[in-house]
C-alpha cells in the first residue's frame, strides 16, 4: 500500500517522519507533496520518501491520502482534485467533520487528529470514520496511526474537546510547566531558569512513565505522594483553588474558537453549493 500526504506543515512533516522512523511502512511507498517543494525535498533527501510534483499525482500514487492543509484549505484542495471512489481521504484539521468532507468526496472518508509527540512514537492520534471505510481501510489506518503512538475512536461530538488533551495538550502542558518554572525562580532566583525547568520535564516524564506503567489513576499516585498535612497536600488545596476555573476557562474559549471555524466552513460549502446552482 502506499500513502500520500498533502501539505509539510508541522503535522504532515511529523506524520512523514514518523511513520519512516517506526518502520511501519517502506519510505518509497510514502508519497508527499507541498506548495513550496523545498520541504516535500528535504525529506526525500533525508527519508527516501517520494516527493510528488502535485497534489493529483500524489492521490493518482497512493490509495490513502492524509490531507494536512489548514482547515480553511482542506475543502478547496479536495475539490480541485479529481479522485476515483475507492480512494481512502483522511482529513487532519479541525472545524471540518465528517458530513463536511463528504460534500466533497464520494468515497471513504476519516478524520484524524495527530499530536506533535507522536515523532517521538508517542501521544494519542484521534480518529472517526464515515460509514463508506470498509474493514480494510480501517485497519490500513489504524495500523499506521498504532505506530506511531496509541490510537483512541472519538465520535464528532467528542473530538474537539478530545483535541485539547491529545494535540493541544503539549503546548497547553509546557505552558503550565514554564509557568512553574519561573515562580520557582521568583521565590528563589539562585536556581535559575534553566535548572529549574530541566527539573520539571526529568519529573514530568517520570510522572508519565509511572502512570502507564503501573496502571496507576491520578488519585492513586496522589496517594502516594501526599502525606496528611504536609506540603504536597497543601499545595494541591491551593491549586484546587485556582485551576478549576481556569481549565474551565479554557475550554470554553476553543469551544468558540471550533464554533467561528466551523461556521466558516459551512460558509465554504453553502458557495460551493450556490456554484453549482
Amino acid at each position: 500500500m502506499r500513502i500520500g500526504i498533502i501539505g509539510l506543515g508541522s503535522m504532515g512533516q511529523m506524520l512523514a517522519k514518523s511513520f519512516c522512523k517506526s518502520a511501519v511502512i517502506q519510505p518509497e511507498h510514502v508519497v508527499v507533496f507541498n506548495r513550496t517543494p523545498a520541504k516535500a525535498e528535504q525529506l526525500r533527501a533525508e527519508y527516501g520518501v517520494v516527493a510528488g510534483a502535485s497534489a493529483q499525482a500524489v492521490c493518482e500514487q497512493a490509495e490513502l491520502i492524509f490531507l494536512c492543509t489548514k482547515p480553511l484549505d482542506i475543502l478547496p484542495v479536495l475539490r480541485g482534485l479529481s479522485l476515483s471512489a475507492e480512494k481512502h481521504i483522511v482529513s487532519v484539521a479541525a472545524g471540518v467533520s465528517i458530513a463536511d468532507l463528504e460534500t466533497v468526496h464520494d468515497g471513504p472518508v476519516s478524520k484524524v487528529i495527530p499530536t506533535v509527540v507522536s515523532s517521538e512514537l508517542h501521544g494519542v492520534s484521534l480518529y472517526t470514520h464515515s460509514d463508506r471505510v470498509n474493514a480494510q481501510q480501517r485497519g490500513h489506518l489504524l495500523a499506521l496511526l498504532s505506530a506511531i503512538g496509541e490510537v483512541q475512536e472519538v465520535a464528532d461530538t467528542e473530538i474537539e474537546t478530545a483535541t485539547i488533551l491529545s494535540s493541544s495538550a503539549p503546548g497547553l502542558l509546557a505552558g503550565i510547566l514554564d509557568s512553574f518554572a519561573q515562580a520557582a525562580v521568583r521565590k528563589t532566583p539562585e536556581l535559575g531558569i534553566e535548572k529549574a525547568r530541566s527539573i520539571l520535564v526529568e519529573t514530568m516524564l517520570g510522572t508519565a512513565l509511572l502512570l502507564k506503567n503501573e496502571q496507576l489513576g491520578f488519585d492513586q499516585l496522589i496517594e502516594r505522594v501526599a502525606t496528611k498535612g504536609g506540603i504536597t497536600e497543601e499545595g494541591l488545596r491551593v491549586l484546587a483553588k485556582t485551576l478549576p476555573g481556569g481549565f474551565d476557562e479554557l475550554f470554553a474559549m476553543t469551544a468558540a474558537k471550533h464554533a467561528a471555524l466551523k461556521e466558516l466552513v459551512q460558509k465554504q460549502i453553502g458557495e460551493q453549493s450556490d456554484e453549482k446552482e
